[in-house]
């Protein structure tokens, strides 16, 4: 696909069908992630967990639960949604994607930050290579911050991941509920000055 149609294609999807991903597909979004850039080249830094135990699903949301349930902060991000033009969230875990890709990082003080660079990275790039595949995606955020904001329902034993390793930020893969459009892309969204 060209890649300005990947780009007008590109949206944030949060109803999914049931229909599994094939591993080939899969494989390509995993490869895409792979030829990311990462800060100082440390791609050993980064982790990839690849989620699609419902059960499991399930028991990680257990701390974005707990957080919605502060019904300012709930209001807050539906209204955010909203207001992007999105569907509003549901609470249903992960969207009921069929896929998670869980990136997590390295624990580390030498460079303060470069692991949400890293991680950001990474995700988008699977994000683009998604849409690229016909696929929706959704980066997730909310489930792991409200784990570290929740400790008692952290439930990142699950992920088996590495020592010293966190989740950061996830990618929800699946086939969307409704084929993906072309919209034109705004070039005023982001404020831009030059100096």
């Amino acid at each position: 696909m060209e890649f300005n149609t990947v780009l007008r294609l590109r949206r944030s999807v949060r109803k999914f069908q049931e229909r599994q991903v094939e591993q080939a597909v899969l494989n390509e979004i995993l490869k895409a992630g792979q030829s990311a850039p990462i800060g100082s080249n440390l791609y050993r830094d980064l982790h990839l967990t690849i989620l699609k135990d419902r059960l499991i699903m399930k028991s990680l949301y257990a701390a974005q639960e707990k957080q919605l349930q502060d019904t300012v902060f709930a209001d807050k991000v539906v209204k955010e949604v909203l207001n992007s033009g999105n569907d509003p969230p549901t609470r249903v875990p992960f969207y009921g994607a069929p896929v998670v890709i869980d990136v997590s990082h390295r624990l580390q003080e030498l460079q303060p930050g470069i692991e949400i660079a890293n991680v950001t990275s990474v995700v988008q790039t699977m994000h683009l290579a998604a849409t690229n595949l016909g696929l929706g995606s959704v980066y997730v955020w909310g489930i792991f911050e409200s784990m570290r904001m929740h400790p008692e329902l952290d439930q990142t034993s699950l992920l088996n991941l590495p020592e010293n390793f966190r989740p950061l930020m996830g990618l929800m893969l699946g086939y969307p509920a409704k084929p993906l459009i072309e919209r034109d892309i705004k070039v005023n969204r982001i404020r831009v000055n030059i100096v």
